[in-house]
């Protein structure tokens, strides 16, 4: 097993969190939050494959294993090869401590894949004697809701902001001693193959609320997990939050209002996460793209930097093919007057048609940007740093 963190990581872990079998080491905790909140093999697949490679054997890691296959056992939109995945690991632990779990495996499960891993997992040579695992050891619904704790009472500043962005990279230990631990984790894991070579992507990102995102990918050369990048940004990660699902009951914004908030931000990340997640729907609000488009309109000329650039393709992009006519003739004129070519070229685009927004032009000036600031004020007024490119 990996080295413990420092102790006063720990203490600080401890007070944040009541105990509930949790590690205090960093990847562990990573792994066991990943493997309670995975939903798809991709997902999935790239937690397991190191808990089996490099992390067992470690109860702290099966037991979470063992909690999160019961939660799951009879779930059909589950899929199939994550409880297949989850078995792998509790065959590679080679401990009868999961026995009788395995038994229940054999006896509930419908599908023979699942049915045949917990039978080779049991038949598994040279397994430890250890006491057996009792559901519920690892109480999973509280290590979620103690995070989700952590995440609400949250009060992020400028200064912490800052803080993350100057991380400049090593291990997922250093980030956790750096930042602490963050309020979400996700998982990916994507294949990319020119028919010869087939080469696997897999990557780990930690959110910290009203902050930003740190991104980790595994480099096979050196067997470990390796800082990629560093986005901070008080809201372009705010649609990731799990939180967000419920909103409405925490007195959030919804969605409109927070892809408003993070619109009129002058955040570059937060304002390209927003059109493009709405460039992504047939028909985007009308006052987004009424908002847009004065945005583009008073504030793309000043561009001058590769980042803030793409984000004002961005919504040259959106207005084309979402906008319809109406806006038209704000493309033309961005066009025209605008400094850097790669807005030039977007705001050319095709106009595609839009029946379902209404026709006349949309006037620069109708819209009040401050009002609109002032109306759509970020959640995070004492967060305000913004660096790192998506």
């Amino acid at each position: 097993m990996r080295t413990p963190v420092a102790l006063l990581l720990l203490l600080a872990s401890l007070a944040a969190f009541p105990p509930r079998a949790v590690s205090a080491d960093a990847l562990v905790w990573t792994y066991q939050y990943l493997l309670a909140t995975a939903k798809t093999e991709r997902e999935l697949a790239p937690v397991t494959e190191h808990i089996i490679r490099d992390e067992l054997p470690d109860n702290e890691i099966t037991d979470v294993v063992a909690e999160v296959l019961l939660a799951h056992l009879d779930d059909a939109s589950y899929p199939v090869r994550n409880k297949v995945r989850l078995l792998q690991v509790l065959a590679k632990a080679r401990s009868r401590r999961y026995d009788a779990l395995l038994a229940q495996v054999r006896a509930q499960s419908k599908d023979d894949p699942v049915r045949g891993w917990a039978l080779a997992a049991k038949r598994r040579y040279f397994r430890a004697d250890e006491p057996e695992y009792v559901p519920g050891t690892f109480d999973l619904a509280g290590f979620l809701r103690d995070i989700e704790s952590a995440a609400l009472t949250a009060h992020p500043t400028t200064a912490q902001g800052e803080h993350l962005s100057r991380f400049t990279g090593g291990s997922i230990e250093e980030l956790f001693e750096w930042a602490g631990r963050p309020h979400h984790v996700t998982s990916l894991q994507t294949r990319v193959s020119d028919g010869i070579i087939d080469v696997k992507i897999q990557r780990i990102a930690f959110y910290y609320r009203g902050l930003g995102r740190v991104v980790f990918g595994y480099r096979k050369v050196d067997g470990d997990w390796m800082f990629q990048a560093v986005v901070a940004d008080p809201l372009a990660f705010e649609n990731e939050m799990p939180y967000r699902a419920r909103a409405a009951e925490l007195g959030l914004p919804d969605p409109g209002a927070l892809g408003m908030q993070q619109l009129l931000s002058q955040y570059t990340s937060a304002m390209k996460v927003a059109v493009e997640r709405n460039q992504r729907v047939a028909n985007p609000p009308l006052e987004f793209m009424d908002t847009a488009a004065e945005i583009l309109v008073r504030e793309s000329s000043t561009a001058n930097d590769p980042v803030t650039i793409d984000m004002y393709a961005w919504i040259c992009r959106l207005l084309a093919e979402r906008g319809g006519q109406r806006y038209a003739a704000v493309l033309q004129s961005v066009a025209a007057q605008a400094v850097d070519s790669k807005v030039a070229r977007f705001a050319r685009m095709d106009v595609e048609p839009a029946p379902d927004v209404p026709a006349a032009p949309y006037v620069p000036g109708t819209i009040s940007l401050s009002a609109q600031r002032a109306k759509y004020a970020s959640q995070y007024p004492d967060s305000t740093f913004q660096g790192g490119r998506l």
